[in-house]
């Protein structure tokens, strides 16, 4: 899991049952919904997001957890400031083929 962030950010990571993103919560939990994600200000609380993943992780619930930095606008929208977070919250580039 790479370091924390300083800023403005939210955990997110993929569940291991179904591959769905998901985003930690206020109510230690994961969401599908990135507007449920607990958003950490500053070193301290994006650390202890950091550490909440590195957590999910070893007890097997989700993969690949991260830090998504978001826009420091003074909402609490949750937008992602890379275009590649932009991208993969958009969903599939490629459309699935068809079961015939």
């Amino acid at each position: 899991m790479a370091a924390a962030l300083t800023t403005k950010a939210i955990l997110t990571a993929n569940d291991v049952r179904n591959g769905d993103i998901v985003f930690w919560t206020a109510e230690s939990d994961w969401t599908t919904d990135i507007d449920q994600a607990l958003i950490g200000y500053g070193k301290d609380e994006t650390d202890a997001l950091a550490a909440a993943g590195a957590s999910e992780e070893g007890a097997n619930t989700v993969v690949g957890a991260y830090l998504i930095a978001l826009k420091p606008e003074e909402t609490s929208a949750r937008v992602p400031v890379k275009m590649r977070e932009v991208r993969r919250l958009a969903g599939p580039s490629i459309e699935f083929a068809q079961a015939a």
